[in-house]
């Protein structure tokens, strides 16, 4: 098996340098006999992995992907044959939510040795037609808070709670629904939503975990549809949406476990959306953005003792 570790020498806020620390290990491991990438732009993880997959079409491979959740989730978006690849992820990002979902979360996945020796295990993907994630796809609220996030992130010395509470306040205030036409497993929603979310995973933004059982093996994502809300409904409500205590904001909330999703914005305007927390604009020509479950699809590395968390195991 060919080992290829890919880096996002920017991810994160590390002192020490990332690139240099990776290459220092693989230096130490020469029976390895791994290539390394640094990635230099954003996206650039996407266009890697493409041409690897290329080079590599009849041999198996295993990624190493050294960054945060969005490199992850262009990592992700760039496999051609999913029978081929193999997915490692060593979380060097702010959040790294997605590792969530897994008993012992981000400290399972640091320890590079463990991470190297891990077994696969399949997962599911969610497909969203300009790429694929692994954690949330999100239309409305949560696409403009991780639209300023991205913004505000550059600049902040102090991690992405700062970012995302300042960008919560702001379109909080700001905050206007929109008309949309929501097809879930062939039946069609309409009405006026703040956000969409389809959730793979139980957390993002660091501490955000709306809805907790959501399985990355059960073939389906938890859907979450939140009416409109007013500034002064919203607010109150942030810490029981945090935590997941959904039945204190009453009716204005709904879950579902759909496996096949479209949605359309009424209207003549592109409608944004975030996937994993990177931002997409879907143009208003598109007919509708769809998000659509490949189970069982991802190799994704486990280090060995560690399980998805129970409330995660549906499907299993």
């Amino acid at each position: 098996m060919k080992h290829i570790f890919i880096i996002n020498p920017r991810a994160g806020k590390e002192k020490e340098n990332l690139s240099v620390r990776v290459r220092s290990y693989i230096a130490s491991h020469p029976e390895l006999g791994a290539l390394v990438f640094d990635t230099e732009y954003v996206g650039h993880e996407t266009v890697l992995v493409q041409r690897l997959c290329h080079i590599f079409e009849d041999e198996t491979i295993r990624l190493i992907i050294c960054g945060g959740s969005g490199s992850l989730c262009r990592a992700v978006s760039g496999i051609s044959n999913f029978s081929m690849v193999e997915v490692a992820f060593f979380p060097c990002g702010m959040t790294n939510d997605f590792l969530k979902v897994f008993e012992g979360e981000v400290e399972a996945f640091s320890n590079m040795d463990t991470l190297i020796a891990g077994t696969p295990m399949y997962l599911d993907v969610m497909d969203f037609g300009l790429g694929k994630a692994l954690n949330f796809c999100s239309v409305g609220f949560e696409a403009k808070v991780a639209s300023d996030v991205n913004s505000l992130s550059r600049f902040s010395i102090v991690g992405t709670k700062i970012p995302y509470l300042l960008s919560i306040i702001r379109n909080s205030v700001f905050n206007v629904s929109s008309q949309y036409s929501i097809m879930v497993d062939g039946q069609e929603i309409m009405g006026r939503k703040s956000s969409i979310t389809a959730f793979n995973g139980i957390c993002y933004g660091g501490s955000y975990s709306p809805v907790q059982n959501a399985s990355p093996v059960s073939g389906k994502v938890k859907l979450l549809l939140t009416d409109s809300l007013s500034f002064f409904s919203l607010l109150p409500g942030i810490g029981a949406y945090r935590r997941g205590e959904l039945s204190k904001l009453g009716k204005s909330v709904r879950v579902i476990d759909p496996s096949e999703i479209s949605i359309k914005l009424a209207g003549n305007k592109n409608m944004m959306f975030t996937a994993d927390g990177e931002s997409f604009e879907l143009d208003k020509h598109e007919s509708a953005l769809s998000i659509r479950v490949l189970p069982t699809t991802l190799k994704f590395v486990v280090p060995s003792g560690v399980a998805l968390k129970e409330q995660c195991r549906e499907g299993e």
